[in-house]
């Protein structure tokens, strides 16, 4: 009988051994003292991947140049050629970043589409209802809130501006605050709480959280009335006191945060549409916020409405 030299015994081992080696390991988030994850700290919410996929897109993935072209869109600005926006209107250098690796057309990976499954009185006309909510000058309180510094993209889902992006989370086993720089919102998550009455609404809206395994999972419900419109240079949608929004932070790496969110309103959508972006860590310092300028300029906005009619 032969003997099997020692090299060639142990080699399969070593092979799976190298194989097993080479595997990515799976993130294990730092620990608060509770346990959970610890996603304390600054978090920039700067992506500048659409929250709708454009028309000339029929798939999620795109390729570089295509997020090239989809950027100098954005730059392009609304306004047409023979009517540009203000120089330096883009404050902070944005770029098209990829999700789980990926370079994506739309941050709506539900539905497949990548469009907001807008109701049938709705369908196919975010061009038109965009209009609609800049052209609205009867009173003051028909103009976006954000136009009128009474609103920020710390409401859910959240959604970045052209500046002012960097949010500060803060921990604690019973609440979890997410601090936006933008009009220095501080949205309170009350942990394995219970909503407050539906009668009581807010801009913000009133969210709960809680914890499955890593993740912190937040619903946030009672969205008042006068905050319904959510619009930036690309997109226009809604929500209202029946909408629901539910938010799942999940930090994947030690600058990196996934963040997927799914909003329900039979209001407006036929059914829930979900999105996925991220928020990477920032060294970014928090400043004060004190927008005022909407609130000055109201007068002047509803009298040149006026003088045209």
């Amino acid at each position: 009988m032969r003997t099997i030299p020692k090299t060639i015994y142990w080699a399969p081992f070593a092979l799976c051994a190298a194989a097993h080696a080479g595997e990515p390991k799976s993130y294990r988030a730092p620990r608060l003292p509770d346990g959970h994850a610890d996603m304390a700290g600054i978090w920039k919410n700067s992506n500048l991947t659409p929250l709708e996929r454009p028309q000339e897109f029929t798939q999620l993935t795109i390729t570089a140049s295509d997020a090239a072209a989809l950027k100098a869109q954005y730059l392009a600005g609304t306004g047409g050629p023979n009517q540009p926006d203000d120089p330096g209107r883009a404050l902070e250098d944005r770029n098209i970043e990829p999700i789980r690796g990926a370079l994506r057309s739309s941050q709506i990976v539900d539905p497949g589409d990548g469009r907001i499954p807008w109701i049938e009185a709705f369908k196919g006309k975010s061009t038109a209802l965009r209009r609609t909510v800049l052209n609205a000058f009867d009173n003051p309180e028909e103009r976006p809130a954000i136009e009128r510094c009474l609103s920020s993209n710390g409401a859910p889902p959240m959604q970045p501006n052209l500046d002012g992006n960097i949010y500060q989370f803060v921990q604690t086993p019973s609440t979890t605050v997410i601090v936006s720089e933008f009009v220095h919102d501080a949205r309170m998550i009350r942990m394995n709480g219970t909503h407050s009455p539906a009668e009581i609404t807010s801009w913000l809206g009133d969210s709960i959280g809680w914890w499955e395994k890593d993740t912190l999972v937040v619903e946030t419900k009672y969205f008042a009335p006068s905050s319904s419109v959510r619009l930036n240079a690309r997109y226009v949608f809604f929500v209202s006191p029946q909408t629901t929004v539910i938010e799942r932070f999940t930090r994947v790496a030690d600058n990196e945060l996934n963040y997927v969110f799914t909003v329900t309103d039979p209001t407006y959508y036929t059914r829930p549409w979900t999105g996925e972006t991220h928020l990477l860590r920032s060294n970014s310092r928090m400043f004060e916020c004190a927008c005022h300028e909407g609130n000055y300029s109201m007068r002047g906005i509803l009298e040149a409405a006026r003088a045209q009619k």
